[in-house]
């Protein structure tokens, strides 16, 4: 996450009360900005394979740290951003290239403050120059920009184009927070999607969460976009952001920022070792738990079968109240003919299904239509039987697990018997 500039701008900013212009001048004048550096990691790789530069400034007069959101609102406030934004960039350059035990492969985040882009700024070549005088490859250098602080789109594609052009790796920045244009990640195609914070932060306790994780996921790999998760703080988060597909890792788990780089990443060794441990425990229990559920399940689906099995299409709905009574496990039973239309009432458990004035959430009436709906669709081109992952259900509104399987009523003809599990239970 760029640790340099708020998300969101002021139209006519005001200086920060307790830095002046002078300050903010003297900070620059004086280089009194440094880097820290925060590491990136592959846990396919188990090793380190970057860091993000974030700025350091002290007070010109106090020494005292000055935050990086308040340095850069004051420097654009007095007409200095630019000029800071430059420093912040070299400085950040120069402490990479100097960091020990540093491997040719690795490479360096910068945050570019995307703002000066409106300002006419993007065919300058600064940054490229300045790459190039700290004597680094420009494939080593990745450039994070928050396109949300972009008007003009067709600078910041022309920018991006450009350095691009020169080998370097681009990265979208606070991908998912409130300010994100989907619509510009898939024009800009960066190499690296940055995924929010406030998307990781208790990942593993928000399903909500995950499923906006696992879009953007799908989006940065359908365009060739690694995706990294940033801010992540405990092992949970972790692991749900691995088993969603998420690439890379960035948080204090793995490493907090340092002068040094945690001496280049030999601090990190030990957390991402411990991470690793936990990765395998994890990939063992899901296999064990999950040939547990589907045993489990199967022998329920058996049983919900062996209930239906060879009775008349009026006795039908008695059975699946039955279902719904011996069975805690489920949400909603129905029965669908060869041609998908619903023969039976959607029959529930009363207390699964709460309502609350939705209009969105209702039980699907006898005679409807459910052609279009994907258990059927794979059913009528050959499958016996289908299990569902987790979704909504429009039924209830919760999140349920659908098991669809054929079986023949007393007069021979199929049916499709359509179990609607309560996901969380089967969790």
């Amino acid at each position: 996450m760029n640790g340099q500039a708020p998300q969101q701008q002021s139209p006519q900013p005001r200086p920060t009360p307790g830095l002046s212009p002078a300050d903010v001048a003297a900070i620059i004048e004086r280089e009194l900005v440094r880097s820290h550096y925060q590491p990136v990691v592959s846990m396919m790789a188990q090793a380190v394979i970057g860091y993000e530069a974030l700025a350091r400034a002290s007070h010109p007069f106090t020494g005292q740290p000055v935050p990086p959101p308040e340095l850069f609102r004051a420097a654009r406030a007095c007409g200095l951003l630019l000029e800071l934004d430059r420093l912040c960039r070299r400085k950040a350059l120069e402490g990479f290239r100097a960091l020990p035990r540093r491997r040719r492969d690795q490479v360096v985040s910068i945050n570019f403050e995307a703002s000066l882009l409106d300002q006419g700024v993007a065919g300058s070549n600064h940054l490229l120059r300045a790459v190039e005088a700290a004597g680094l490859d420009p494939a080593t250098v990745a450039i994070e920009i928050i396109e949300s602080k972009v008007r003009d789109m067709d600078s910041l594609q022309r920018f991006v184009e450009t350095y691009r052009a020169h080998g370097f790796v681009l990265a979208l920045d606070d991908v998912g927070s409130g300010h994100s244009n989907l619509e510009r990640i898939a024009l800009l195609k960066p190499d690296v999607i940055k995924i929010d914070r406030s998307l990781v932060q208790d990942l593993d306790r928000h399903f909500y969460k995950q499923q906006v994780v696992r879009a953007l996921v799908a989006l940065g790999h359908s365009i060739g976009a690694l995706v990294l998760a940033e801010g992540v703080e405990r092992q949970e988060e972790a692991i749900a952001a691995l088993d969603m597909g998420v690439n890379l890792l960035q948080g204090y788990l793995l490493g907090r920022p340092s002068e040094d780089g945690g001496a280049a990443n030999g601090a990190s060794r030990g957390e991402i070792g411990e991470l690793a441990a936990c990765l395998r425990q994890h990939a063992m229990a899901n296999a064990v738990r999950s040939k547990e559920w589907g045993r489990r399940l199967e022998q329920v689906e058996s049983s919900l079968l062996a209930m239906v099995s060879g009775v008349a299409l009026a006795d039908i709905e008695a059975r699946l109240r039955e279902m719904i009574r011996v069975h805690p496990w489920l949400e909603c039973v129905y029965v669908l003919d060869e041609n998908g239309r619903q023969v039976s009432e959607t029959v529930c458990a009363p207390h699964k299904i709460n309502y609350r004035g939705q209009v969105l959430y209702r039980p699907a009436p006898k005679g409807a239509d459910q052609s279009l709906k994907r258990y059927y669709l794979l059913l009528g081109a050959g499958l016996e039987r289908y299990v569902s992952t987790p979704y909504i259900s429009m039924a209830s509104g919760n999140r349920c697990v659908t098991v669809s399987s054929w079986f023949h009523a007393a007069d021979g003809r199929r049916f499709i018997l359509c179990a609607d599990f309560d996901a969380e239970t089967l969790e």
